[in-house]
Formats: structure tokens, C-alpha cells, sequence
């Protein structure tokens, strides 16, 4: 089965893959692994990376988010350019510096495409979904009545190809799972878009729908085998409308017949059943043993059908467990990055602040030691000069009471007013 593929190629890279940068989903590759991943798959994504670099560190949030969004439409690699086996590749796609981030449309049947926009999920999430051709036929219901011709136009085109059509109640666009499908299989089965009407023409029409039936979503997935006219030749999906789901069914409709009620219950995986619509009831022949032995045969169909269908969920609900253990390693990375980094400035400005005390210190008992007193030199004069020229000094102050003294020219300042420092400046 073609399903098979990926399913064992992912297995096969699975040793080689776990150890690298990025998390899941993002698959580290080598040079083999490569090679083996751009033969099966489609429309891909490539970091260029080398563990020394501070740049490719920071993409990898933001790179891990955006496969995470993506997974499993579009993969998201990462190869570890610095690792000597991967040397020779890296070479090859002319990686010069990093992180280089290439797409691949076409995996490896078209040339790379340099990834020049932001770094952020939200741009590399557009980037990788324009890679994706619209290769769906998007049907319209312009007035109703009209419902049954739209349906047969559809079925004459390309008709040497089985028909997948998507009926959805509300969506204006195609989905961009669908656009992924339908790239997968172009060539295989031609996929059409309809948006139903209120009154659910279209289901109507097909002779699906049931109003009574609450248990079915509006949306529905119907296929027609090559060379079909009409909806009595159809079958309709009532599996999980997820990707892998949907692609496992719809490589079984290139596989596998769907013409009896047997045939139709073998589709395993995420799908329940194929259920096919307006085919008569075969008509029952040979004895009772031979009813028994249907019954016996259509139990154990049954079984393995839902062994699969858990097995898928399970692997479905591990792989969403891992998503969540990277998200919380990752926001746990972030968190003590930050702690590490209001501890480091912490510490800087406790010992700013010590060094810029200290500093005060000094300053403030250099401020405040008593200046020594300058020992004028004299000429020698006699006694009774001087003793005139004291008295005349003391007659001076006498004469001025006044108590604040000028500070004239050669005087020096009290040491008092020289220690007055203010509190708010250090």
C-alpha cells in the first residue's frame, strides 16, 4: 500500500532523527536520511544549521512552533551542517552561513528555494503553505435545482481518474489539508470543493443527508470511481477527518474495490467504515454454514478494523504528548534563561551600589579632616612694632560688634561652612 511508504520511511529515521537541535516534530537529519526523505515526500521545509550558532539557537522556537502548526502536512527538517558527514550536502546547496533555511517544493524532483522572509511562525507557516498548488476542483452552487448537473460536470472531468469530492456546510475557501491531499495524489484522483447551501442541497442531492441523523457533522467526503456518471456509484468517508485518516482512505480507493459490503468494510486506520450508498443487497445463496462463516468473516474484519483505528489514535495521542513535553521544556529553558538573567543584574548592582558607598566614604572623611593652618612667613620686626600693631588690632574688633565676619580677599573660609554636604547627593 502506498500509505506504507511513509509510514516505514519514518520508522527507518527514526534512530538517526531524535538526536539534534530541534524537537519534535522537526526531524534532524543526515545525508542518507535526507536523500530518503526527499524521495517520498512532497513539499518540505530545511534549516541548515550548526550547533555553535547563536542564531540557529534562537530559530529554533520559532522554526519547532511553526512544524508543530504544519505536522502532518508539511515536514520541517534540520541538518546539522558541522557534523563531517553531512559536510558534502551542505556543500552541495552552497550553505555559506547559518541558519540557511530552504524549501523544497517539489522535494527533490524541483530546485531548492532560499527562504529569505522572517524568522517568526507565522511567516514560515505562509511561506510553507504557498509552496502547496491548488490542484482542487472548486465547484459552486449558484442557484438551487441545479445541484445534480453540477455534481455530473464534475464527474466528466478527467474521468478516466476516481472522484473525491469535499462538502463542507460553512467554509468560503478550500481547506488547506485538502490542497495537501489532492497535491499528493495529483494525477491519481481528481479532489473537488463545494460549499453546501442552508438547506443542505447538495448532501440532498447525493442522498446523504438525514436531519434526523445528529451524529454525522455536515461536512462529508464522498468518492466515485473512475468512469462514474452518477451518485449511485459513490461511496462516502465516516472516518476522523484528519489527514492521515482521509490519505489512508483515499489510497484505499486506488487499491481496493468497493463494489460489496465486505470489500467496503476492510478500509482500517482512522477511517470506520467505506460505506457504499443505493447498492442492491446481494442476493443470498448456498446453505446456513456458509452464512455463518460471512458472519464469523465480517466480525473479525470488524476487529481488526478497530484494533487499527486504536492503534492510530494511540499513536496520534503520543505524538500529541510529545508536542506538549517539547512546548513545556522549552517555556521551562525560557524561564530559568530569565531567572539566570535578573540574578546576574542583581548581583552587578549590589556591588554598584557597594563600590559607589564606599567611594562616599572616602570622600565624606576627606571633607571633613581640618585643613592644616598655613604658617605665614614674617620679616623680622622689632617688639615694639609689633605690640603697636596688636594693639591697633585689638582697638579694631572692639569698634565692630557686628557677629558675622566678611570673608575678604586672603582670608580663609571657617571650616565649619566647608563641611556642610548635602543628604541627597552622594
Amino acid at each position: 500500500m502506498l500509505l506504507a511508504l511513509p509510514i516505514a520511511l519514518a520508522a527507518a529515521l527514526l534512530p538517526s532523527v531524535q538526536a539534534g537541535m530541534y524537537g519534535q516534530p522537526v526531524l534532524n537529519l543526515d545525508a542518507k536520511s535526507f536523500k530518503q526523505a526527499m524521495a517520498t515526500e512532497h513539499a518540505a521545509m530545511v534549516a541548515f544549521v550548526a550547533p555553535w550558532c547563536g542564531h540557529c539557537k534562537n530559530l529554533g522556537p520559532e522554526y519547532t512552533a511553526a512544524a508543530q502548526s504544519l505536522s502532518p502536512l508539511i515536514p520541517f527538517y534540520a541538518i546539522d551542517c558541522d557534523d563531517q558527514k553531512n559536510k558534502g550536502l551542505c556543500a552541495e546547496y552552497g550553505i555559506q552561513g547559518f541558519p540557511t533555511i530552504k524549501a523544497f517544493p517539489k522535494a527533490s524532483k524541483g530546485p531548492a528555494k532560499d527562504y529569505q522572509g522572517e524568522r517568526k511562525k507565522g511567516a514560515l507557516i505562509e511561506y510553507a503553505k504557498n509552496l502547496v498548488p491548488d490542484k482542487v476542483k472548486k465547484l459552486r452552487v449558484d442557484k438551487e435545482g441545479k445541484e445534480d448537473d453540477i455534481i455530473k460536470g464534475f464527474l466528466q472531468e478527467k474521468s478516466t481518474l476516481p472522484h473525491v469530492l469535499l462538502v463542507h456546510p460553512s467554509a468560503p475557501s478550500i481547506p488547506f489539508l485538502w490542497k495537501v491531499l489532492a497535491h499528493r495524489l495529483s494525477g491519481k484522483m481528481h479532489l473537488g470543493f463545494v460549499r453546501d447551501t442552508t438547506s443542505h442541497s447538495i448532501l440532498s442531492s447525493l442522498e446523504i443527508y438525514d436531519s434526523a441523523d445528529t451524529a454525522k457533522d455536515a461536512t462529508r467526503v464522498v468518492s466515485w470511481p473512475a468512469e462514474a456518471t452518477s451518485h449511485e456509484s459513490l461511496a462516502e468517508f465516516e472516518g476522523a477527518m484528519k489527514f492521515n485518516a482521509l490519505l489512508e482512505w483515499l489510497q484505499f480507493q486506488l487499491t481496493g474495490e468497493t463494489s460489496t459490503s465486505n470489500d467496503s468494510e476492510k478500509v482500517k486506520g482512522g477511517s470506520k467504515k467505506q460505506k457504499p450508498v443505493k447498492v442492491p443487497e446481494p442476493i443470498q445463496t448456498g446453505s446456513s454454514d456458509d452464512g455463518d462463516a460471512n458472519v464469523k468473516e465480517e466480525r473479525s474484519v470488524k476487529s481488526e478494523a478497530a484494533a487499527r483505528r486504536a492503534k492510530l489514535d494511540e499513536a496520534e495521542r503520543r505524538d500529541k504528548e510529545r508536542r506538549e513535553k517539547a512546548e513545556l521544556r522549552a517555556k521551562q529553558d525560557k524561564a530559568e534563561e530569565e531567572a539566570r538573567g535578573t540574578s546576574d543584574y542583581l548581583l552587578d548592582h549590589n556591588e554598584q551600589e557597594k563600590r559607589e558607598r564606599e567611594k562616599a566614604k572616602d570622600g565624606s572623611s576627606t571633607v571633613n579632616a581640618p585643613a592644616p593652618e598655613a604658617v605665614p612667613q614674617e620679616p623680622m620686626e622689632d617688639h615694639t612694632a609689633r605690640e603697636a600693631a596688636l594693639n591697633a588690632e585689638k582697638e579694631d574688633k572692639a569698634a565692630d560688634p557686628s557677629p558675622e565676619q566678611v570673608v575678604t580677599d586672603g582670608e580663609e573660609e571657617p571650616v565649619a561652612e566647608k563641611t556642610s554636604i548635602p543628604h541627597e547627593e552622594l
